[in-house]
């Protein structure tokens, strides 16, 4: 979407300093712009931003995010049918003007490419663009072989997106068990127990044991309702803002890695996407120390990324691929004759590729695994937590019986 920027430059061969109000896209073309011109520019300052996007910076989402993948394979399949880059991107934002995207991927790639500008380097300049995808493109336009590095790319984003699903699909059912068993337990506690209470009033003083406890816990309720509804709305905003700023997942994967069965599971879903990224540039032609530097920008955690660069070091330092991975705790002793056999025939990106499959399939096991183990547990949980409710509530019931006798 177009917006206005505030603009200082000056005017060929003046020296009145300019001070105005342009719109574009953004900084980048509208700066562009004024410098095809023959204009010295000075400053572009972009707009002050309303209340809304510092709600949304608070929310932790700040930037429309890009579907790097279909703009890969839309491209792909234009240099297949015989466009250039340039072709296929400009062809790919004039469908998307005509839906209404003025600020679409396409268009902000066209802005870069139109000033002279490569694929690899007009990608670049987008903060969000992966540092695989660039490297996969700069592969591809030294060897004048774009479509395999765009294939290249989309077999790594399609194992790394399967891995994803598999973890996604894996949480629905129970999440949703989870969900269903807490909407029902608080319906119980907060609206049924209180209505339970009003019958509960004549055996005050006169019941015992749980049956007593059950009474008490009904009045608490019933008296303190509105504070426990608005105690309850102020934990599931607070819970809202946990997921959404993304805390849960940094949260989450600490406690995950506190446990070493789970934490080796968690770094064979990272090893397999450092592995298939070596695969991809080293197939790409990128010498195995720049390949490796590009795969310490991926999403790896800090353990495994100080790792990678110590063996980078002893790499650069004349030690062997295979040893120097195996010392840094990246590899087992499977991956570690993978790795030393690509050493003698020079396949390193069908080695890194296998180890990267081995991995994947590892975490995938375990996702299946964890899914069996879990789903049980937690039916069985909710239906404790339920019946135990449930009988709480009847338990006095059984006692005015009793006394009626």
């Amino acid at each position: 979407m177009s917006q206005r920027y505030r603009v200082r430059y000056l005017r060929l061969g003046d020296t009145t300093l300019h001070d105005e109000w342009i719109d574009g896209l953004d900084e980048f073309t509208v700066r562009a712009q004024l410098q095809a011109q023959g204009q010295t520019v000075l400053s572009v300052q972009a707009p002050r931003q309303p209340w809304t996007s510092h709600f949304k910076k608070w929310l932790g989402r700040t930037e429309k995010r890009y579907a790097f993948p279909l703009f890969c394979r839309e491209i792909r399949t234009l240099l297949q049918a015989g466009m250039t880059v340039v072709e296929a991107v400009e062809t790919l934002s004039a469908r998307e003007r005509l839906e209404g995207r003025m600020d679409s991927l396409s268009a902000l790639v066209l802005a870069r490419l139109q000033h002279g500008l490569s694929l690899s380097i007009a990608l670049g300049e987008l903060k969000q663009a992966p540092a695989v995808l660039i490297a996969a493109v700069r592969a591809g336009e030294r060897t004048s072989n774009l479509i395999d590095a765009m294939d290249d790319y989309l077999r790594f984003d399609n194992l790394v997106t399967q891995l994803r699903k598999k973890v996604i699909s894996a949480a629905i059912y129970p999440a949703l068990v989870t969900l269903v068993g807490m909407v029902i337990s608080l319906f119980l506690l907060l609206v049924v127990m209180p209505k339970f209470a009003a019958v509960y009033e004549n055996l005050r003083g006169t019941s015992q044991g749980s049956a007593a406890l059950t009474i008490q816990i009904s009045q608490f309720v019933g008296q303190n309702r509105a504070i426990l509804f608005f105690v309850l709305i102020t934990g599931v905003l607070a819970v809202t803002w946990w997921v959404v700023s993304g805390k849960a997942k940094i949260h989450g994967e600490k406690i995950a890695r506190a446990v070493p069965w789970i934490g080796r599971r968690i770094e064979d879903f990272q090893l397999a996407m450092m592995y298939q990224t070596l695969a991809l540039l080293l197939k790409g032609g990128y010498p195995m120390t720049e390949a490796m530097g590009v795969a310490s920008q991926s999403a790896l955690s800090p353990q495994l990324k100080a790792g990678l660069s110590l063996a980078l070091r002893r790499i650069e330092a004349g030690g062997s691929v295979s040893q120097a991975l195996s010392e840094a705790q990246l590899c087992d002793e499977v991956d570690r004759r993978l790795m030393a056999a690509s050493e003698r025939n020079g396949q390193f990106h069908i080695a890194a590729d296998v180890v990267s499959r081995l991995h994947g399939e590892r975490f995938e096991l375990f996702v299946e695994r964890v899914t069996r183990i879990i789903e049980p547990l937690l039916l069985l949980a909710v239906a404790m937590v339920v019946g135990a409710i449930v009988v709480m509530m009847y338990l006095p019931v059984f006692d005015m019986a009793t006394q009626l006798r």
